[in-house]
This record gives structure tokens, C-alpha cells and sequence, in this order.
């Protein structure tokens, strides 16, 4: 009798426990209809809608962490970071179980802390406070993934901010280990050097890289940049007009040619390009740029 008892004891619990479990796949089943349709409606271009149907799907299911995730996405998208931040932070926080799931989530708060440093209007130390937030958030990242070679990336353009060049150096060449076709690493580790004053390990640095991808006008402009830097001004030229041909409204490829022109006294072809840089350069090119350009054209005014 009692092995019978105790049978009965387990499936009467069993019976008491399965409404409460189909109860939360149904609620999970219904967040993820809505969130769905969230999606859609975001697709369509309809973003209140959108952004309505993620609040009820985390309502309905408040531990469902890609509606959390979707919803921070879609904030990113609207430049509404610090409610992007709260909806990737609460994905991180119901996604706790899931560490690959949870490697991504870490990389999307980084981006929206680097996103806030670059606000215009804040404070340096506030800047530099959300630079080291973000940078913790793509340690995360690599601790859950090591091979996250996005989140390397960003951590070596975030440390070359701060002014921290080693640990920038170790992070971009740890990108290229993983990612040696990413030419984003070999463009950032090149000009770091070149703006460190060891333009010749710049060089050789995107040397390597247009051979990895050579329809990068950026590495072409970087390259072409060392060059220049180096005294080497036709080869600067030869580079920056494979870059301009790559991209021919890029605005520090026309600087870079009308400068490398200048240096060889080729009058019309500097500037050609300098009146085409200043015709391009928005409010992001500084004052001192814009007027060397001018002061480089006045001069070549003066050649006969």
C-alpha cells in the first residue's frame, strides 16, 4: 500500500506541476508571436507599431530575452541609446543560461556605450567613461566568445581613444589573427602608426593589407598616406589614385592627392584635387585641415 501511495503522490504532483508548465510555453509561444509581429510591422516601417508589440511580447513573457534584444535593435536604430541600453542589459540579464546568446547581447551594449562616448555635447571624462563601459561589455563579449573578431575590433579603436596604443596594437592584431580578410583592422592599425610618428611600420602594415583586399580605397588612402609622410610622394600618388578610383568623392583621398601633387610641383592636379576636397569635406574635417588645403592652394598660386 504505501508503494502505492507513493506512486500516487508523484503523479499527483505531476498533475498539479503540468497546467503551470503549459501555462509558460503558452506565454513563451505568445511572446514570440508577438514579437514576430513586431518585426514586421518594423519591417514595414511601421516603428511605434513595432516598438508597441516588443513591450507586449516582454510583458506577456518578461523573461523572453531576444523581445528584450529585438526591442534594443530596434531603439539602436532610432538613436535612442540609453533605452537601447536598458533593453540589451535586460536581454543580457534573462539570457543568463545562455552564454552564446548572451556573447551577442554583450557586443550590441558595447556598441551603444562606444555610440553614447560619441555623443557631441558630453563631458571628456563622461566620454571616457562610456569608452571603458564599452569596453568591458566586448571583454564579456570575447570571454563568451574568444573568436568574436567584431568585438576585438572595436575594443583596439575604443583603447587607441583613450590614448592606451599597446593595448589598441594587441587588439587589432588579434582581429586580424582571427578575421585576416577584415581590412578594417589593417586600416586602423596602419594609420595608428602613422599618427604615432612610425609612418614606416604604418607602411608596412598596409603594405600587407592591400594585398589582403586591394578595393579598399581607405587602405589605399592609408597607404598612400605613409607614403606621403615618408617623403615618398609619387608613390603616394600611385596609391592615392587607386583609392580615388575606388571611391572618387572620398574626402581625405582628394586632400591626400593634392597634397602629394603639391610636393611635386604639379600645380593643376593639386588644385584639382584640393578644391574638390574642400567641396566635400563636411563639419567632422577639422579647421587646421581645411586651411592647409587653402594655404597649399594659395601657394600654388604663386608658382609660375
Amino acid at each position: 500500500m504505501r508503494k502505492y501511495a507513493a506512486l500516487f503522490a508523484i503523479v499527483t504532483s505531476m498533475a498539479v506541476m503540468a497546467p503551470g508548465c503549459n501555462f509558460a510555453s503558452r506565454q513563451r509561444v505568445q511572446s514570440i508571436n508577438r514579437m514576430n509581429e513586431g518585426i514586421e510591422l518594423h519591417k514595414r516601417g511601421n516603428s511605434s507599431q513595432a516598438e508597441q508589440a516588443l513591450k507586449e511580447a516582454i510583458e506577456i513573457d518578461p523573461s523572453h530575452a531576444k523581445a528584450h534584444y529585438t526591442l534594443g535593435q530596434i531603439k539602436l536604430k532610432q538613436s535612442r541609446l540609453v533605452d537601447a541600453e536598458k533593453a540589451f542589459r535586460d536581454a543580457i540579464g534573462a539570457a543568463a543560461s545562455e552564454p552564446a546568446v548572451q556573447s551577442e547581447y554583450n557586443y550590441q551594449l558595447g556598441v551603444v556605450l562606444a555610440s553614447q562616448g560619441d555623443e557631441t555635447g558630453i563631458s571628456t571624462n563622461e566620454k571616457n567613461a562610456k569608452y571603458q563601459d564599452a569596453i568591458k561589455a566586448f571583454q564579456e563579449t570575447t570571454k563568451l566568445d574568444p573568436n568574436h573578431y567584431k568585438a576585438h575590433y572595436r575594443m583596439g579603436v575604443l583603447y587607441e581613444r583613450l590614448d592606451q596604443p599597446k593595448l589598441a596594437d594587441a587588439a587589432f592584431r588579434r582581429t586580424i589573427e582571427l578575421q585576416p580578410t577584415y581590412s578594417a583592422a589593417f586600416v586602423s592599425l596602419g594609420n595608428m602608426y602613422i599618427d604615432y610618428g612610425h609612418a614606416n611600420v604604418g607602411q608596412a602594415v598596409l603594405e600587407t593589407g592591400v594585398k589582403v583586399n586591394d578595393k579598399d580605397a581607405k587602405m589605399w588612402n592609408g597607404l598612400g598616406r605613409a607614403q606621403l609622410v615618408l617623403n615618398k610622394p609619387q608613390e603616394a600618388i600611385d596609391s592615392l589614385k587607386k583609392a580615388k578610383a575606388i571611391d572618387p568623392d572620398l574626402p581625405d583621398v582628394l586632400f591626400g592627392l593634392g597634397m602629394a601633387y603639391a610636393e611635386i610641383r604639379q600645380r593643376k592636379d593639386a588644385v584639382e584635387n584640393l578644391q574638390a576636397f574642400l567641396t566635400k569635406a563636411g563639419q567632422d574635417v577639422p579647421e587646421d585641415i581645411k586651411k592647409a588645403a587653402n594655404d597649399t592652394m594659395a601657394r600654388m598660386q604663386d608658382v609660375i
